[in-house]
């Protein structure tokens, strides 16, 4: 997402850096409410069956 291949057609009202920053964001988020999901789902096993 964050090449530099300005062939696509964005038009005037799309700011390009906005939307990749709220992309990375947007990933940056989904990976660490993830991780954190995980940590969660492993002290809830630890604790049930330790």
């Amino acid at each position: 997402m964050t090449d530099t291949n300005d062939s696509q057609d964005w038009g005037d009202e799309m700011d390009r850096p906005e939307h990749e920053g709220t992309y990375e964001a947007f990933l940056d988020f989904s990976k660490w409410g993830l991780i954190g999901i995980a940590v969660i789902l492993i002290m809830l096993l630890l604790f049930v069956y330790g």
